[in-house]
């Protein structure tokens, strides 16, 4: 199956939760790339990253002035929550299209967070573009929203249950209509992008790639050696950049093959010598086959000149996950 990296199709659901040592004043401060003191005494900095493209807080039109204002907007909720398993607040990941142009990327993390805000939630979002392993931009919005609704001026004493409702075991649907939204707009500005919101399994196509615990990275940085873990997913993304160059090598050789005989086809029979007795000459195909061993990972099996393929023969087997 051919697959568009262009058209890959990226959303994260998720809540902070204090059972898992998370804030949302940290992530907060993750987000929008600042610094803060939690309500623990340590004092978090991400200011020294560089990737943060825009940073913006959406409310209802009557939401006090406080809830425009990070600080004091997750200051309030974290001390809204009583219980030590908390969920301060909840998030949304959405990786933007890497064909829409930079000067929309504001207008449509707004109108998305507009969806939210209609129904009540104050949104902080966030749209960060730092570089993605294969060299090019990774530009994605973070949506970080209330668990409560403000009346008269604060939280209310009860968590919204019924916002639950919206997101508890409609984790596909929510995928579909977010797709819908950013096809529409896409559609709108004659970019050529199509979001799937199906799974790389009814998709058919290999599973993506494990996120790694972060610390695995934090062992790299303070021992300078990798674990188990971030050595196996170097081989395999080394694998999946192999495999897409000799892929991308099949392409261009068909592209070629299919020029040549267009072009070949341009010539006046009259004006060919004539073949009459003589061996006909065979057109030369390229043929790709990835095979999975029991490991689980793709290995590239051959890479041939050959002749044309037959009936029966396996095409180039599906692309990675981007």
């Amino acid at each position: 199956m051919e697959v568009n990296v262009g058209d890959y199709f990226g959303l994260k659901l998720g809540v902070t939760q204090r059972s898992r040592g998370q804030s949302c004043v940290d992530r907060s401060t993750y987000q929008r790339r600042g610094a803060a003191r939690l309500s623990s005494g340590v004092l978090v900095d991400y200011s020294d990253r560089q990737d943060l493209v825009a940073h913006f807080v959406v409310a209802p039109d009557d939401a006090p002035a406080w809830a425009r204002d990070c600080e004091q907007l997750w200051s309030k909720a974290a001390a809204a929550e009583k219980r030590i398993d908390a969920q301060e607040a909840r998030l949304m990941e959405l990786s933007l299209p890497r064909a829409l142009p930079k000067k929309y990327w504001l207008k449509l993390a707004r109108g998305l967070a507009r969806v939210f805000t209609d129904r009540g939630m104050v949104v902080q979002v966030d749209i960060h573009c730092p570089m993605a392993h294969d060299g090019l931009p990774n530009p994605h919005v973070h949506f970080m929203m209330t668990l409560r609704r403000v009346r008269n001026g604060e939280f209310e004493r009860k968590k919204a249950r019924d916002w639950n409702d919206d997101f508890r075991g409609k984790a596909k649907d929510i995928r579909r209509k977010i797709a819908e939204l950013l096809n529409r707009f896409c559609e709108a500005r004659g970019i050529d992008y199509h979001a799937d919101p199906r799974s790389n399994a009814d998709r058919g196509l290999p599973a993506a790639e494990v996120r790694l615990p972060r610390w695995n990275i934090l062992e790299y940085k303070r021992s300078g050696k990798k674990t188990r873990a971030l050595e196996q997913r170097d081989r395999e993304r080394a694998a999946r950049a192999e495999v897409a160059r000799l892929e991308a090598e099949c392409r261009a050789a068909e592209c070629e093959l299919e020029a040549a005989r267009a072009n070949a086809g341009l010539a006046s029979r009259t004006d060919m010598p004539s073949l009459e007795g003589k061996e006909q000459p065979q057109l030369v195909s390229l043929s790709c086959r990835i095979s999975e061993p029991a490991n689980g990972r793709h290995v590239l099996e051959k890479f041939r000149m050959g002749p044309a393929l037959s009936a029966d023969a396996e095409p180039p087997g599906p692309r990675y996950g981007p």
